[in-house]
């Protein structure tokens, strides 16, 4: 398969590289990384990319903006915008240009990824519709047949050559015109047509057809109706050819057939159709509007339409159908029948003096529509728990360091100890409360490290507070087990389902707990449709099971939907569920659910990169890291870069205490020229630990990349508050050697640093 070609339009070289390599790793290929409009209409018109990723400001006071609408109009090249900028005036100004998306830096990988397929795929999608109208316009153009097109009304909407040609009405002057206006037909006898005027069988009809100039002509012709692409009613069309030119007759007493009674429409469709006179009494409705009624078609005609639909209808919109009626104005909204809730879109249109109204069944976009609210609502709240997440974690760093110093200080036996380990373990439980939010509504990308899972199992379920009346039973292998995984999105899938193992309980029961190797499970305990053969047994199984009330068969489809909860008390979210799938998703591993009424619920985790570990390496490899002894090693220098002084303070104290020589920065220019002028002196500094983001400054990733290019073998931990940030999953590929995100412990602090000194 081709890979999409890219053309990037960023005047910031640093963003545009750091682009580029995500876009190359994503498998696509970069047709150019152009700084300046002018640079991009000419790489668009040598190589045609299949998208832009268009900065808004340019370098040179450019404009991405008029560059998107030229790129358009002159290439048909589909534009994505990237920027910083989301005021209105810019928003406005881009809406102008019709884009294909609009993501605001900084943004994910993940984000990235679905903007660009579902934009190219849009594009194309209206490439071949554009053709698709061409062809059909071009072949009704070079039809031998004349064909008319009205809407539901009558009036005329299209005429191709052949009927321009056969009725004496150019199609500008016939457009909007009653169609018996234009299209004047009648019997040889002069006998008036069918007033159903449709061919139900599909045979044609011999007439004679009135010309504008008022000759007749002997025609056959063909009517049936339209429809639009969601197969509702949306009018009539007419075809029809001269069928014996040699033959001119004339009408007979001026006879004309009327307009095509839409009765005959009706017949043919599924959608409810109800014809109102003007004291609102059904004089006509269709199979599918007697069921919306509830009633019967024969007891139905001549009751008034109010008494025939709930009162909450006629209070709530009886002011459309009454303004359509006097108005004599077509009208469209949406009406939802409560007591069933069903959702209709309404369409009236004033026939004499009467309405006619047809319905169309919405309920299934009505709740895709409010499934979508949910989700935007939901990324509202992700967007802003990650505006805050950075200062929240700051402050958990504080904080938790803090009470880990004061921890280490205070002698066990003295009074208020016991207070601090509580403080400890809530301060570090709130850091979760952001993770869980952004983990499903940004898709944070795991900051995956080798772990001993067991054993970070084994310590969690140490402290797990249990609830009286429920039997915990925790089964955890003895092998050595090692997977790559983020252990505090995964001990948030451990508490989630966890607590809905408890929750699913009435009063007293059991909660299971089970982790082992997927090879030393047995096939029982397996969920039916998993394939172990075709899996292998580089799996770790995690399994969760109560003997609750189970959740009913109607449920389980949605079961992993945000916001559905078969709860029905006021703390249930309906989140938890759709957390863990998506922190299993993001780490490649595979959920399963398993229930019974009255019976339980099992929840199986298989969990990829499953490693068995020798006892030397499982020592290294935990989910709490003890202190490392010191190092003898004299020359110790770390130099920090860090904005938030608290922090500053907190991480000088800790490495002091394990005597290394520590210097301090709070931003990144500051941190280069540091680094620069020991590098230089031949007293470098043995580790860089960096803040990812600097408010108004220099951040680690940009001095980062500066080090790198005068000291190749610069060592440095990236930190950030942003815990979702790609950078923090992909340190590597950024020159760091290490990640700590925050918020983190004087002991996780000082494990790393001695284990990148030691090195």
């Amino acid at each position: 398969m081709t890979p999409l070609r890219i053309l990037i339009v960023e005047d910031e070289a640093l963003v545009a590289r750091d682009l580029s390599a995500t876009l190359a790793r994503m498998g696509y290929f970069i047709t150019c990384i152009a700084s300046t409009g002018f640079e991009a209409l000419r790489s668009a018109s040598e190589v045609r990319p299949d998208i832009a990723l268009m900065d808004i400001r340019l370098g040179d006071g450019g404009d991405g903006i008029d560059t998107a609408k030229l790129l358009h109009q002159e290439f048909s090249v589909p534009v994505v915008y990237l920027t910083a900028y989301g005021d209105d005036e810019t928003l406005a100004r881009a809406k102008e240009t019709q884009p294909y998306g609009y993501l605001l830096k900084p943004f994910h990988e993940s984000e990235l990824r679905s903007v660009i397929e579902m934009a190219v795929t849009r594009h194309q999608a209206n490439v071949r519709l554009m053709a698709s109208e061409n062809l059909f316009v071009n072949t009704l153009r070079s039809m031998k047949d004349g064909v008319i097109s009205t809407d539901l009304l009558g009036r005329i909407n299209y005429l191709n050559p052949v009927a321009e040609s056969l009725t004496g009405w150019p199609a500008a002057e016939a457009i909007g015109k009653p169609l018996h206006d234009v299209f004047q037909v009648a019997q040889a006898s002069g006998q008036q047509v069918d007033a159903l005027g449709l061919s139900q069988t599909g045979e044609r009809r011999s007439l004679l057809l009135k010309t504008r100039l008022g000759e007749t002509v002997l025609i056959e012709d063909n009517t049936g109706p339209s429809r639009d692409a969601e197969g509702g009613l949306s009018g009539i069309v007419v075809v029809f050819r001269r069928q014996n030119a040699a033959s001119p007759l004339t009408m007979q007493g001026g006879a004309v057939a009327e307009l095509p009674n839409l009765a005959g429409i009706v017949q043919s469709i599924a959608d409810p159709l109800i014809s109102l006179d003007s004291n609102w009494k059904i004089t006509y409705l269709n199979e599918p509007a007697t069921r919306v009624l509830s009633d019967n078609r024969e007891s139905s005609i001549g009751k008034d339409f109010w008494d025939c639909v709930p009162l909450s209808l006629h209070r709530r919109y009886y002011h459309e159908f009454s303004q359509a009626r006097t108005r004599q104005q077509t009208r469209s909204f949406e009406m939802e029948f409560e007591a069933s809730q069903i959702w209709y879109e309404v369409q009236l249109y004033p026939l004499d003096t009467g309405l006619l109204a047809l319905l169309r069944d919405i309920t299934k976009r009505k709740e895709t529509e409010e499934q979508e609210r949910k989700l935007e609502k939901l990324e509202s709240l992700g967007l802003l728990a990650r505006g805050f997440a950075h200062d929240f974690n700051n402050l958990l760093t504080i904080l938790i360091g803090n009470i880990s110093l004061a921890e280490m200080q205070i002698p066990r036996e003295l009074a208020g100890y016991a207070e601090i380990l509580t403080a400890k373990q809530a301060s570090i439980q709130a850091q979760g409360l952001v993770q869980h939010l952004l983990t499903f509504a940004r898709g944070g990308s795991p900051v995956k490290q080798p772990t001993d899972f067991g054993r970070l199992v084994r310590d969690w379920a140490h402290d797990w507070s249990r609830l009286d009346g429920i039997d915990y039973q925790i089964e955890i292998s003895e092998s050595l087990m090692q997977a790559d995984l983020d252990r505090k999105q995964f001990l948030r899938l451990i508490h989630n389902l966890f607590r809905n193992a408890e929750q699913a309980i009435f009063q007293t029961g059991q909660v299971r707990l089970r982790l082992c190797p997927l090879s030393e499970a047995s096939p029982a305990s397996l969920p039916p449709d998993l394939n172990r053969q075709t899996l292998g047994d580089s799996w770790l199984l995690l399994q969760i099971s109560d003997d609750g009330q189970g959740i009913a068969d109607e449920a389980l489809p949605h079961v992993f939907e945000p916001y559905f909860s078969t709860r029905v008390d006021a703390n249930a979210s309906g989140l938890g569920l759709t957390v863990c799938e998506s922190i299993a998703k993001a780490h490649g591993a595979k959920i399963f659910l398993q229930t019974k009424l009255e019976e339980g619920t099992t929840v199986s985790v298989l969990i990829p990169s499953f490693h068995s570990l020798t006892l030397d390496a499982r020592e290294e490899i935990v989910h709490a890291p003890a202190p490392e002894p010191k190092s003898e090693t004299p020359n110790r220098r770390v130099l920090i870069l860090e904005d938030e002084p608290l922090i500053r303070a907190l991480m000088c104290a800790t490495l002091r205490n394990m005597d290394c020589e520590v210097d301090q920065t709070s931003d990144g220019a500051e941190t280069i020229v540091r680094y620069q002028d020991a590098y230089q002196c031949g007293h470098p500094y043995q580790l860089l630990i960096m803040d990812l983001s600097i408010p108004n400054g220099m951040g680690g990733l940009q001095a980062m990349d500066q080090i790198l290019q005068f000291d190749p073998d610069a060592r440095a931990i990236v930190s950030s508050g942003y815990c979702d940030d790609p950078v923090l999953s992909r340190y590597m590929d950024y020159g760091f050697c290490a990640v700590l995100p925050k918020p983190y412990q004087p002991q996780e602090l000082k494990h790393m640093v001695e284990s990148m000194l030691s090195k």
